[in-house]
């Protein structure tokens, strides 16, 4: 006996095959067969027609890990139809710290969290996995996070590793392996991996891609330019031989050719919100030398005059030629709730101060975090053209780069997969229903090993969602970005529903997604 069928659905699987007629059985929590069911016995029968039925999406960048302990907007991915989230994208992480350097490392991420009341004590990987089972909406692949790998053996320090550095961030990074970790994730425009060199680089790619892992970063926009950056991150994967990922991109004269020319030298995929803004925190526009060593130590520079009048002149300088370039940088959380919605230029001429001047006023008086989205310049048809070229691109997967917490945040958190459903498939038709899906499911679980996930095939984890795909569309807009989305109208995470009528059950059978070990 099954314990669900679904019953009269259009099936697409998460392979990119073409859709078809088919009923779904499952058993304790796995899909346990696909085809024609009609008089299956079970103990609950669901009437799929006129939907489509695919494997739950899942998504490899998400800040979500605190916001699904219920602490944010804990379903606001699975009312979209995801089922899997990937931890510590950007390298952020707190295991395994002792308390001190977990609490400061917790204060430089609280940008991509929220003020949640959780004090970071995992002074082990399995104490931190072991929160999510039964605990959230959605499964948790963990990624070994570089930041909390690169603090734990040699502290804040704004140098290359020594060579017993580098072992101890070795043996850091196959503990995290042995636990299942699909990659190791790394943000190297954060502290502290930006001071991470290209030695340190390789040979943690190497231990990452020797076990079956991936090497997945948000590459060094800042410090090297895009174009430099990429270009580095081609060269670890030739230096590696590891797969190599690259976070929340797109495809424009720039990345065109590096992606044509990629697969000569590596092995590349890269990911895609596939919306003209970005965002992340006021700190990020510091120079390198300023965020050196986390909140702390950018509050004491704050209180040397020499260097408070360096970060103020740093900051305008960056944000005027933001300014001028045409991005609008829009205040989407703080501490006090003041400017929410407002651009910082605009902020800034409301209270008659310079931009470095409200910028550094801004460090001290919303600490530790001012939340920004950044709107890239460019008018709609620049925008329009950077969608199709990187929605079509054979190596580009979706992830929304969400964040779940504040007042305004980025409309992705809520709208991005429901988005890819509306836009770039109903309406723009630059891919069939079958290719968006794939780059939802499948094609991110088979990037990165994920044991049976991401498509619908007897034994594999039962995380569906059916939709119409008729009305299916996000609702999340920059002014309103809390909207949810429409058309989802049921999701099951290990063949339990967690989304009915597109709204949340309350079940949180949410479980650790790891690794498919390579004999399997």
């Amino acid at each position: 006996m099954f314990d669900t069928v679904i019953l009269g659905g259009t099936v697409v699987d998460g392979t990119g095959a073409p859709r078809r007629r088919a009923d779904v059985g499952i058993r304790d929590g796995r899909v346990e067969a696909i085809g024609s069911l009609p008089d299956a016995d079970a103990r609950a029968r669901l009437d799929a027609s006129g939907l489509i039925v695919a494997p739950g999406f899942v998504d490899t960048h998400v800040h979500s890990e605190i916001a699904l302990l219920g602490h944010g907007y804990r379903f606001g991915s699975v009312l979209q139809g995801v089922t899997t989230h990937f931890t510590s994208p950007d390298g952020f992480g707190w295991a395994p710290l002792p308390p001190e350097l977990a609490h400061e490392l917790w204060q430089t991420t609280l940008f991509a969290v929220g003020h949640a009341p959780i004090v970071p004590h995992w002074r082990t990987i399995d104490s931190y996995l072991s929160v999510f089972p039964g605990n959230t909406p959605v499964n948790i692949a963990p990624q070994a996070p570089h930041c909390a790998i690169r603090l734990g053996a040699m502290g804040w320090a704004g140098r290359a590793a020594t060579e017993g550095e580098l072992e101890a961030m070795k043996g850091m990074l196959e503990a995290w392996l042995d636990a299942g970790a699909v990659a190791i994730s790394l943000g190297l425009d954060y502290q502290p991996s930006a001071f991470a060199d290209l030695r340190e680089l390789v040979a943690l790619a190497k231990v990452a891609g020797g076990r079956g892992a991936v090497y997945n970063a948000h590459i060094r926009n800042n410090i090297l330019g895009r174009e430099g950056a990429w270009r580095e991150t081609l060269e670890i994967g030739r230096r590696s031989g590891t797969p190599v990922h690259i976070a929340h991109e797109y495809v424009n004269e720039v990345t065109e050719p590096l992606l044509d020319a990629a697969p000569a030298i590596c092995d590349l995929s890269f990911e895609s919100y596939l919306y003209p803004a970005g965002s992340t925190h006021l700190q990020f526009a510091l120079p390198t030398w300023a965020q050196q060593g986390g909140q702390r130590a950018l509050r004491a520079r704050l209180e040397d005059p020499v260097q408070r009048r360096q970060i103020r002149d740093a900051m305008q300088q960056a944000l005027s030629t933001s300014v001028a370039s045409g991005t609008r940088q829009v205040i989407a959380a703080n501490r006090t709730g003041r400017y929410i919605g407002m651009t910082l230029d605009e902020a800034a001429a409301a209270e008659g101060e310079m931009l470095g001047d409200f910028a550094v006023r801004m460090f001290e008086e919303e600490e530790p975090y001012v939340l920004t989205i950044n709107h890239r310049p460019g008018g709609p048809e620049v925008h329009d053209r950077m969608v199709e070229l990187t929605a079509r691109h054979p190596l580009m997967m979706v992830a929304s780069d969400g964040i779940y917490h504040g007042p305004h945040p980025h409309p992705r958190a809520l709208g991005c997969h429901a988005r890819v459903l509306r836009m770039v498939v109903r309406e723009r038709k630059l891919l069939s229903l079958e290719q968006a899906v794939h780059k939802m499911t499948g094609m991110p679980a088979e990037r990165f090993h994920l044991d049976r996930r991401g498509m619908l095939k007897p034994g594999y984890g039962a995380d569906i969602v059916l939709f119409d795909e008729a009305t299916v569309a996000d609702r999340s807009t920059w002014d309103e970005p809390l909207l949810e989305p429409v058309g989802i109208r049921r999701v099951l995470v290990n063949g339990e529903t967690v989304i009915e009528d597109g709204r949340p059950t309350g079940k949180l059978p949410g479980r650790i997604v790891t690794r498919q070990s390579r004999s399997a």
